[in-house]
């Protein structure tokens, strides 16, 4: 699915972005320019489509070291990086195991 047609169905709502590290820098580039101006044209369209979307954006990869190897834009990093929630992996709170088989019934 396209990026534009992901936004459209949260447009009012929340889109989460998985994996944002990967993303390809066009898309980057993209996806920059509709969080800058909440707006973006459809294939052919004359008018922007205005969206208003929450954006949450996830990743397993050091963004600075791909900002520093000019494989991720520092101005989207930016503009995602409002409220950094960094969660360990799983083997370094094992303590949480038993929590989460709990509420996997």
């Amino acid at each position: 699915m396209l990026l534009y047609q992901r936004l459209e169905i949260a447009n009012g709502g929340t889109l989460f972005l998985d994996e944002i590290g990967d993303l390809d820098l066009g898309l980057q580039s993209e996806l920059l320019r509709v969080l800058e101006t909440n707006e973006y044209f459809k294939i052919g369209a004359t008018t922007p489509t205005i969206i208003d979307v929450r954006i949450i954006a996830a990743t397993n990869k050091n963004l600075e070291y791909l900002i520093e190897n000019k494989k991720f834009r520092d101005d989207l990093y930016f503009r995602l990086n409002v409220v950094p929630i960094n969660i360990p992996p799983l083997r370094e709170r094992k303590e949480d195991i038993p929590l989460l088989k709990l509420h996997s019934i």
